[in-house]
Formats: C-alpha cells, structure tokens, sequence
C-alpha cells in the first residue's frame, strides 16, 4: 500500500497546493495507525538520493512491525499563491556570494512556507525495491545477426505473455482515437505519474494491430503509410484533446521495446525526464530512413543500454561466453 502524507493535494490544473484538498480517494483504503506519522519510524538504509529531483528515498521500519517500508522524501514546488511569504522580515538570509552584481543566499523560510511531500509504501515488495534502486547497466551491440539468433527469440516469447492492447473493450477510458477497423491502430492514455515540470504534460501510445510488427526491427518502406497516417491522425487527436501545438508533442519508438504489440509514444517535449537517447528512434527520422533504405533496420546495428538483471542482457552474456568457448 502507498500513502501519501503530503498536506495538500493537485489541483485539476496540475498545480499542487496546501489549500487543495486531500483526494477522495485517500479514504477508499483503510490505513495502519503507525502509518498516520512517522514518530519513531527507524531508518536502516539510504536507497536513493538525487539531488535534481530533490528526492531521498529511505529504507526502514514502523515500531512493532518487523515488515519493510519505503519512504519517498520530496521537495515540493513552490505555490505561487505563498510567494509573498518569502519577502518579508521573517524569512533569515544567510549570504554565500556576492559580487558587484549577482548574490547568492541561504534563505530560512517561516514555518510551513513551502513543505515537504512523504510517500510511504509499506509493505514494500521486490518490485517496489525495483523502482527506486539505481541498478547498473551495459551496453549492447546488436548487429542484424544477433537479433535474429537472440532478440527476435525472446520478444517472440515475451509477447506472447502480455496482454493484447488491441483487444480491451471498446468502453475502456483510456482510448483516445479508436481506428482499428478503419487504420489499424488504437491511441491511449499513457498510465503515468504526475510529471510536476508542467501542467500540461501528457503521454499516450498507439497500439498497433499488426500483430507480426514486433518492434522497430520488424519496419520496411511498406509500413511508411501506415506510419505517416499513424503520426497525422495520432498528433490531430492529441492536439484537440490536450489543446496544445504539434509543436510541443514528440513521437518515438521505443528500442528494445518494453511491450506489444508494436506501439508508438507521443508526449509533449517539456517533462521530467526523458528516455535514454539510445533507445528512443524519433518517428520522423525512422520514416524518413525507410524512405531512403527500404531496409534499413534489418540491416542497421542498434546500440543500447540494459540493466545487469535484464533477462535479454544474460542471453547476450551467454552467446558470448559459448562464442568464447570454441
């Protein structure tokens, strides 16, 4: 279970604040007493900290409970609405620079000014775990014939456990665009956190039917009108809904993918963070490269990261260590 005990909650506009109030939703769930504070909560360990994000993530337990917590430490934005708080007599500045020009200070704000958001998770599982630790990753090397012996082999089997998104039901809220019938695609909501750089970030998936379209490897020139028409009409759509320029909306491919069948991501360009560049293929420049080559990536060598505990990663490990054996 996940609480949240920020004070405070999003607006409909995307702004968080103390004034909103606390999610409906919040009671749907019964919560542990210990877990209405952290009184005595024991750190055991450190998981993560990232000072960009402004974030610690901690490892520890409730009193009387043996079981595992996560605690997410956050910095919260700022509201705007409290600005004036800080330009006054009870905000004490502690000077670190100064020049001629330019002053850099430590500013201790007045109680309550800008406060901290605290997400626990308790008990946290191994997939939990996974979200928050840094793991360490390699670098692949997929040459046209490694795909073949070993990638193709496993998307094969990974697909065929996933759910078939093309299939959900036509009620289902997260269709946007549903064009299987007529252009064989479906467009989604995405289902992800709250991106906090901006109220107007968004991400969603086309889906398409073609079921022997794997991944990124599988495209020709002839899926170059199929992708054309994919790009227009997802990018009208998103436009409309979201009321934002073509301008402020990427497209890409995901290589290697993390599901299927074969999909395409748009978002809006201004988010958080964004995907490894070595494994986000741009739209435009993938149509544009099957103009030119109608071939191009069953011939390409693709170059990308995995984590040591990927299963693909170990299948390559395994391939190299055989090749290293004759």
């Amino acid at each position: 279970m996940a609480v949240d005990l920020t004070t405070g909650s999003y607006d409909e506009s995307g702004i968080f604040s103390k004034y909103n109030d606390i999610s409906k939703s919040s009671n749907d769930f019964p919560i542990p007493e210990n877990l209405f504070s952290l009184k005595n909560f024991k750190i055991l360990e450190i998981l993560k900290e990232c000072s960009s994000s402004k974030t610690v993530v901690v490892e520890g337990v409730f009193p009387g409970d043996d079981r595992l917590a996560i605690v997410v430490v956050e910095k919260m934005p700022f509201d705007t609405r409290d600005l004036s708080q800080l330009f006054t007599a009870e905000s004490r500045l502690e000077l670190k620079f100064r020049n001629s020009i330019y002053a850099n200070y430590h500013v201790y704000l007045p109680s309550g000014f800008n406060g901290i958001g605290v997400q626990v998770i308790f008990p946290a599982s191994e997939n939990d775990y996974s979200k928050f630790i840094d793991v360490p990753v390699q670098m692949v090397t997929e040459t046209p014939e490694l795909y073949e012996t070993i990638v193709k082999p496993y998307m094969i089997k990974e697909s065929s456990q996933m759910e078939d998104l093309t299939s959900i039901a036509s009620s289902d809220t997260r269709i946007i665009y549903n064009g299987l019938r007529g252009d064989g695609f479906l467009l989604l909501k995405d289902d992800i956190e709250r991106c906090l750089c901006t109220s107007t970030h968004f991400r969603a998936k086309a889906v398409v039917s073609q079921k022997e379209i794997l991944s990124l490897r599988d495209l020709t020139s002839d899926h170059v009108s199929l992708l054309s028409k994919l790009r227009d009409k997802c990018m009208e759509e998103l436009c409309k809904k979201y009321k934002v320029s073509a301008s402020m909306v990427e497209s890409y491919i995901c290589y290697p993918p993390t599901a299927y069948p074969f999909q395409v991501v748009f978002e809006t360009v201004e988010k958080d963070s964004s995907l490894k560049a070595e494994k986000a293929y741009h739209l435009e420049t993938v149509i544009a490269n099957l103009r030119l080559f109608p071939e191009y990536y069953q011939k390409v060598t693709l170059t990308y990261s995995l984590p040591e505990q990927d299963p693909l990663l170990q299948k390559f490990i395994e391939k190299r260590l055989s090749g290293n054996q004759h």
